[in-house]
């Protein structure tokens, strides 16, 4: 594997990333205090030995040897990596939004925020095939679109134990995975809190609170970010104008489309799509 050790998570940038970590081989600064990152993590323990707690967004998880959790952009984790075994992802929002267009999975929705799957045998199996073929690319020409299709082969398995564990989804917060849901089919044309807290009987603000605990995140930011994807998205197809993309996802002005994009991003729309 390429030595990424060097480089910080906090320091991996870029339009697009797909990043792989040995975590046998971690730096100890990765997980030995409280981190926020603004991308998705995917971490596969094969081997847990010694202190098995892992702490994300302050909550105490015990972890065992097979597990893959995904901790989700904006949450804070830690973890003593000594004794520990496996593989952490590093993938930017972008592409991770671009794997689950096609998978369309609650589990990397984030509609059941922070659920440890345990890897069975075959699929054990089969993940560790797709790892020879995931370092592979990533040593040799790390071309994204490649790497996109073998994560989303990875990760179609991963949310298939999801999907196929009654048990494990039972335990997710309903409200908050239909809050997901209408956020992903309304966010153009809705965009404020009382349309959701509306559609699911409840007040603004236990809506929020619902958020924040099952997301880590307000309404108003998942909001944000599915439109900046959805922006992104349209820059990248290169099929419309900057004007054409900013009236179809019902901004009323160009000026207010850019200011709102350059918010989120620090850029401006047409840096963007120049870079």
């Amino acid at each position: 594997m390429k030595n990424r050790l060097n480089i910080p998570l906090n320091k991996l940038e870029g339009d697009q990333f797909i990043e792989i970590f040995n975590l046998q081989e971690a730096d100890d600064s990765i997980f030995e205090n409280y981190q926020r990152y603004d991308f998705y993590q995917v971490v596969w323990f094969t081997k847990v030995t010694g202190d098995n707690t892992y702490f994300i967004d302050f909550r105490e998880y015990k972890i065992e040897d097979n597990q893959i959790v995904i901790v989700f952009p904006g949450q804070i984790d830690m973890l003593d990596v000594q004794g520990k075994e496996g593989y952490l992802f590093a993938i930017h929002n972008e592409n991770f939004f671009n794997i689950n267009q096609h998978l369309q999975s609650d589990y990397l929705n984030g509609y059941s925020s922070n659920v440890f799957i345990s890897v069975d045998n075959q699929t054990k199996e089969i993940l560790h095939k797709l790892m020879e073929l995931i370092l592979q690319e990533y040593n040799d020409s790390n071309r994204i679109t490649l790497m996109e299709s073998y994560m989303e082969a990875f990760l179609f398995h991963v949310s298939s134990l999801f999907e196929s564990n009654e048990k494990i989804k039972n335990k997710s917060d309903e409200a908050v995975a239909e809050l997901m849901r209408y956020i992903d089919t309304y966010f153009i044309s809705e965009r404020e809190t009382d349309f959701y807290a509306d559609k699911l009987g409840v007040s603004n603000r236990k809506l929020n609170e619902l958020s924040i605990k099952g997301t880590g995140k307000t309404i108003k930011q998942h909001l944000q970010e599915r439109l900046i994807l959805e922006i992104k998205k349209e820059i990248r197809l290169k099929t419309k104008s900057l004007k054409e993309i900013a009236f179809d996802l019902g901004f009323s002005e160009p000026a207010y489309f850019t200011r709102f994009f350059k918010q989120q991003t620090g850029m401006t729309p047409s840096e963007f799509r120049d870079k």
